[in-house]
């Protein structure tokens, strides 16, 4: 078995992180089309733009719950401020 190369760990490690936030995009946009059946393609692209795993976990836990996608999209704009 051949030794990777540092380039070689990084890529890999960088497609891997690229992968967790991919999902964890998708697992918000999901819970909020199931909950409000449609979700605007502004709050899509919104959601697409966050690249920290965490905030999109605590997305994810406030999507189970939130009462509507208003009040989703100001927890959106109050977590992009925090940033």
């Amino acid at each position: 078995m051949p030794i990777l190369s540092n380039i070689e760990l990084r890529a890999m490690e960088r497609g891997r992180e690229e992968g967790i936030l991919e999902n964890a995009r998708s697992s918000v946009l999901e819970m909020l089309t199931v909950r409000f059946d449609r979700v605007p393609s502004e709050l899509v692209d919104s959601i697409e733009q966050i690249t920290d795993v965490a905030t999109l976990k605590q997305l994810l836990q406030q999507a189970i719950y939130i009462e509507s996608l208003t009040a989703f999209e100001q927890l959106l704009e109050e977590t992009r401020q925090s940033d």
